[in-house]
């Protein structure tokens, strides 16, 4: 059984260049509007995400929605053991593959070749299983020679699409998509659609966060309504999409 636990969940980030006309303008703010704290050594910090508490089981397919700066990537790195919590606890139980950042954990100063292990291992795939893990990325991604040369010399769409072909190549229990995840160039798309499909499809829980309520609707039945780093509104999708929209309307 695959699960997502959060029990009171916090992030903070700390903010390194202060300018003490904007700190006071910041602090001088409503405490209940204002994601800016100081921390216990006063030291600025804005607070990513607030109190989150969120239960995901086997068979969910949850939309996040929210507007920029809600906390949505925020939240998708949790769930992907990228940011632990500064607060609270999270328990994962399942294979997690997070699309995420494109090129999230590819390392510039070595060939497309190497960084399929590196980031193999990183995701958790076995030693045994990357020999032919590998040979599958290097077949879908299409880079011929070029996964050969270091990274930092490629071109945005030919880092697109070994970022892709890695993410993709496990098979995750847990499936974590964070906006539209671009796939390079048009003769690319088809192929990476499909796949895209068929992960989805597998995965026994879906969290996608988008800004776009028909595109979830697409894939997903539940909703998650983030605001301000916290929970506003969780449950079936189309009563969480239209608690969003209308609070769209009030601010507008």
């Amino acid at each position: 059984m695959s699960s997502i636990v959060m029990e009171n969940v916090f992030i903070d980030f700390p903010i390194l260049q202060q300018d003490q006309r904007s700190l006071k303008r910041i602090l001088s703010a409503p405490l209940a509007t204002s994601r800016f704290r100081l921390d216990d050594r006063s030291k600025m910090i804005v607070r990513g995400l607030r109190d989150i508490n969120l239960n995901l089981k086997d068979g969910d397919r949850v939309g996040v929605i929210g507007l920029n700066g809600a906390g949505k990537s925020t939240l998708m790195r949790v769930m992907a053991g990228i940011y632990p919590p500064t607060s609270g606890s999270v328990e994962v139980k399942g294979r997690v593959g997070a699309l995420l950042t494109v090129g999230l954990g590819l390392r510039d100063d070595v060939s497309g070749y190497k960084n399929i292990d590196f980031c193999l291992l990183l995701f958790g795939v076995s030693v045994d299983e990357i020999p032919e893990k590998r040979e599958e990325i290097v077949e879908f991604a299409e880079l011929g020679d070029f996964i050969h040369l270091h990274v930092g010399a490629y071109s945005t769409g030919m880092r697109t699409r070994l970022a892709f072909a890695i993410a993709t190549a496990i098979d995750p229990e847990i499936l974590v998509l964070d906006e539209v995840f671009g796939a390079g160039d048009a003769t690319f798309l088809k192929k990476a659609h499909d796949r895209m499909h068929d992960l989805i499809h597998k995965a026994r829980i879906f969290v996608f966060a988008s800004h776009a309520p028909g595109l979830l609707e697409q894939f997903c039945d539940k909703g998650l309504f983030l605001d301000g780093g916290a929970i506003k509104a969780f449950g079936d999708l189309r009563e969480v999409t239209e608690a969003y929209e209308e609070a769209i309307r009030d601010r507008t």
